[in-house]
């Protein structure tokens, strides 16, 4: 089932609207709260960028899910990270860019197969 031109301008604005949610989440002064699960973080940074790269790619469906994709993504968490590095009670974290990109790499490897196996992409 393709995308329609119309439901591409939603998503684009639900893609808007997640990463202002998203750039706030990451930048204000004092981390949200996570539940007590082992390495919490790194789960809400790989579940975050799974669902960004799902709304990146619903956004412009008519490109594959490449490197333009990946490098927008990427970039954005590098650049929220670098901006935590000034953020008292923030620091940069290699770890978090890793997860980020796992994230990536669960929506292209896995998540993008099966919505194409069952003819939603």
């Amino acid at each position: 089932m393709p995308i329609s031109r119309c439901n591409c301008a939603g998503i684009r604005l639900f893609l808007g609207l997640a990463l202002v949610i998203a750039t706030w989440a990451a930048l204000t002064p004092q981390p949200m709260a996570l539940p007590e699960v082992p390495m919490a973080d790194k789960w809400a940074h790989l579940l975050t960028y799974l669902v960004l790269a799902l709304l990146v790619d619903a956004s412009w469906p008519d490109s594959g899910f490449g490197w333009r994709k990946w490098l927008f993504l990427l970039g954005y968490g590098l650049a929220i990270e670098l901006i935590q590095s000034q953020i008292p009670n923030r620091f940069f974290s290699i770890g978090d860019l890793a997860a980020n990109a796992g994230g990536i790499m669960v929506y292209s490897l896995l998540v993008l197969r099966v919505l194409r196996k069952v003819r939603i992409r």
